[in-house]
């Protein structure tokens, strides 16, 4: 008994003499990297940093690096924080202290030049270099690689106007060329039928860019070539949030739009995601609910109403007058932001659908227009003026997950188009049916049974799709806390929802953003009608067609609706892109 007490005593003897021997190591670890600060050994500090792995010492080291004014090894450093907050404040610190040493710029951001400067910056061209060509070759990398600055590229002439010198033959930037099109850009333009996307991973390197002055890249704007999302996944041990789909080389069209090279598909766009993640976690009821509505006037459809019944106006005249009756119709989008890419292709993606519902724009032979399948009653009567009312809504399949939660499959259309048919009272008051018949109904069917072959025709559809895409993706990353399970806390993308009070973090991700459209001018077909039996002629006349855009994730990223898959395969997909996980500088892979 004795014996057996006196090895209990021990063993906790030798417990606390571990934990204490832990403890004192911490501190030591800390006291060292306080005492390189001070020193100004960087680099040791540094090694005792990562060998602890803890991100608030490495901030420390941030911070002594930009008082000395290492700020491109200040940069280097908190690309090593993996913690998203913290690598935030130390940016917002560096970013402050740059701003303080070289004033405003007239873009109102401290830091950022607003032009040239009086000596050349090789630490910025080196560090877009190395972070683009050949990245694990260089020194700083662990490779061989090494590079120092030679003064060529631009020069500013006294009036202020900056110039591209031209560039020798084996000169540096023919070099870069060479590099960039031997690696990165030639990965990104081979066909891939499921690539990676670290969001994590991507949303720390456009932060980065963003606080040495750059902007984010091609490949970052266009989330590395995907064209629509297969697959979420998550690997908390990692701290990623992984998205998945089909991907290749694009290009941009006449518009400035990406499209995929191979078949002319529009590629997702991270300013269409972040838009989407910021509306999914809005502290507002709707939150997860957006879209659009073209919506005919009141008082300009009394006006309509009246003229139609009291007109003697008859062909062009009558048409043209009935147009001006009709006016403008307003424009409204809700939930996320006007002049965004995204709000842009909600509108033109309505406003196109309800032209090739009235015949306006061609349309494919298996969807046959509004005007094209009315027909006179059994009197020999054209149906009355209505308001015919379409718009587009979410068309996903059942959503797959694991029993973990950690991966999520959707597949489906995406999009499918409702109706419903209104009529109009003399006060221009529409009147709701809830429900839609004959050829409003019949239109709405054809098309969404026909969307894909319409999309192939009109990529405006498919850009549509894509923001449906992307807008689950955020819902179900709000909806299944996945970015809380990773440790994600969208520091630069997401709606300040993680900021608190006083918090001294650097700006979010900016999207671009044009003037956004208010309204548009009523469009009106109509279809002459010839009854046969004695020939007399109608005119059938539509008018004031509605609708919009209603995106609602609720029921679809629902738990209910859900099915759990335990195939092996199935998790199988989600281990595999973790195991090919590349190094922590890359963000996306095949």
């Amino acid at each position: 008994m004795n014996v057996w007490k006196l090895s209990c005593r021990l063993s906790m003897v030798v417990f606390l003499l571990f934990a204490t021997f832990n403890l004192a190591s911490a501190q030591q670890v800390g006291s060292d990297v306080s005492a390189y600060l001070q020193d100004g050994e960087f680099s040791l500090a540094l090694q005792h940093a990562n060998a602890a792995n803890d991100d608030l010492q490495r901030q420390q080291i941030v911070d002594a690096q930009s008082r000395f004014g290492e700020r491109l090894a200040a940069q280097k450093t908190a690309a090593l924080i993996a913690d998203d907050q913290v690598r935030a404040r130390a940016l917002a610190m560096l970013q402050q202290r740059s701003g303080d040493d070289d004033g405003q710029s007239q873009s109102g951001q401290a830091g950022v030049p607003s032009g040239g400067v009086t000596q050349a910056d090789f630490d910025t061209l080196i560090q877009l270099i190395q972070d683009t060509i050949a990245t694990t070759t260089w020194n700083d990398s662990g490779g061989e690689g090494s590079i120092r600055a030679f003064p060529t590229g631009v020069y500013v002439d006294a009036s202020g106007v900056l110039h591209k010198l031209k560039s020798r033959k084996g000169s540096l930037l023919a070099t870069r060329k060479t590099f960039f099109e031997s690696t990165e850009t030639v990965a990104l333009k081979k066909f891939s039928k499921l690539r990676k996307v670290s969001l994590t991973r991507l949303e720390r390197a456009a932060q980065l860019r963003a606080s040495q002055g750059r902007d984010a890249t091609e490949a970052m704007r266009n989330l590395a070539g995907l064209t629509s999302v297969r697959f979420v996944m998550i690997d908390p041990e990692t701290s990623e949030v992984i998205i998945a789909g089909p991907a290749g080389e694009w290009t941009n069209d006449e518009s400035g739009k990406a499209i995929r090279v191979a078949n002319g598909n529009p590629v997702l766009q991270l300013d269409d995601f972040v838009v989407c993640l910021r509306n999914a976690y809005s502290p507002n009821k709707d939150a997860g609910k957006f879209g659009c509505a073209i919506v005919p006037r009141k008082e300009n459809l009394a006006e309509t109403v009246a003229f139609l019944e009291n007109s003697k106006l008859k062909g062009k005249r009558w048409q043209d007058k009935l147009r001006q009756t009709l006016g403008q119709q307003d424009i409204d989008v809700f939930g996320i932001e006007h002049g965004t890419h995204a709000a842009r292709v909600l509108v033109e993606a309505d406003y196109h659908m309800k032209l090739v519902g009235m015949g306006i724009e061609p349309s494919i032979p298996e969807v046959r227009s509004y005007l094209d399948r009315v027909e006179l009653d059994a009197n020999g009567n054209p149906p009355p003026m209505d308001v015919v009312r379409w718009w587009f809504a979410l068309n996903y399949d059942q959503l797959i997950s694991n029993e973990q939660r950690n991966i999520f499959e959707f597949r489906g259309p995406g999009v499918k188009v409702l109706s419903e048919t209104e009529f109009i009272n003399r006060d221009g008051e529409r009147l709701h049916t809830g429900k839609a018949v004959g050829p409003t109904a019949a239109f709405a069917k054809d098309f969404t049974r026909n969307f894909e072959r319409l999309a192939d025709h009109y990529p405006i559809y498919q850009e549509l799709r894509n923001v449906f895409d992307l807008a689950v993706v955020a819902n179900l990353i709000h909806e299944y806390d996945l970015a809380d399970k990773a440790s994600w806390r969208m520091t630069y993308f997401s709606n300040d929802v993680n900021r608190a009070d006083g918090d001294n973090l650097p700006p979010r991700w900016k999207c671009k953003a044009e003037r956004p459209a208010k309204a548009v001018d009523s469009v009106i077909n109509r279809r002459v009608i010839r009854e046969r039996r004695d020939g007399e002629t109608f005119l059938h006349t539509l008018v004031g067609v509605s609708g919009g855009v209603s995106f609602d994730a609720s029921e679809f990223v629902d738990e209910a609706n859900v099915r759990t898959e335990s195939d092996v395969e199935f998790s199988e997909i989600r281990k595999k892109a973790i195991e090919a996980l590349p190094p922590v500088d890359r963000w996306w892979w095949d």
